[in-house]
């Protein structure tokens, strides 16, 4: 950073053309090589983070309150034009995984496997709610449920892979799925399922890569599930 011998204030000056910030004391944008506006003295020139969060939390309230209003309206229209199938329910359910993702991509305190879990997670009762309010043919606890797990699962491998430093952070979401792979072989079990042959693949897969990682990982996958789940 650049500060002014005369006061001992930062300074920084703006592109009058690309309206960038130059933190140091060059005569020409390193951009463009266009004319500087002077800076102001003191100024610290970080962003207004508090400000931009007020108006990101006005605008999700905003959009939940639209969604609030869309289901009572699309409701009340359904109710009175009702032929059999209600669809202000699945108009309801769309906006609300819409609205979710949003909450989901502006929430900093997760990371991107936990963003990428969540954003499956809800798809996947987002289209088994579909089914149920269609009438529930099946499909979706057939295909979708075990199709979520696998999907999750390749995600995994592609983050550790990426972030191969870090690979124990991810060992909570590997048994996270193995836990939900437990839902569609229950399922099963209730004769819920037609095609049973993905679910049981699923959850094989889920358990298979929990496993071999707890074993490659030996002390270290240990201890993080220890610190993560207390076992």
């Amino acid at each position: 950073m650049w500060r002014s011998r005369q006061t001992g204030y930062i300074m920084s000056r703006k592109c009058s053309h690309c309206k960038v910030l130059v933190m140091d004391n060059t005569e020409k944008c390193p951009l463009c090589n266009g004319v500087l506006d002077p800076g102001k003295q003191g100024e610290d020139n970080y962003p207004d983070i508090v400000h931009k969060a007020r108006k990101l939390g006005l605008v999700l309230r905003i959009l939940t309150a639209v969604w609030v209003t869309l289901t009572a309206v699309s409701g009340l229209i359904n109710y009175y034009t009702y032929d059999g199938v209600l669809w202000s329910v699945i108009v309801s359910i769309v906006f609300f995984y819409a609205l979710f993702m949003l909450y989901l991509m502006t929430y900093t305190q997760i990371g991107y496997m936990g963003r990428i879990f969540a954003s499956v997670i809800m798809g996947v009762l987002l289209v088994v709610s579909i089914d149920i309010v269609t009438g529930f043919k099946g499909w979706s606890i057939d295909y979708v449920l075990p199709g979520g797990l696998f999907v999750i699962d390749i995600a995994i491998m592609i983050v550790r892979i990426i972030n191969h430093k870090n690979w124990q952070s991810y060992m909570y979401v590997e048994f996270l799925v193995v836990l939900l792979g437990i839902i569609p072989m229950l399922f099963i079990r209730l004769g819920l399922v037609h095609h049973p042959k993905v679910s049981v693949a699923a959850f094989f897969t889920s358990t298979l890569l929990f496993i071999v990682t707890l074993i490659i990982g030996g002390r270290a996958a240990r201890a993080e599930l220890r610190r993560r789940f207390h076992i």
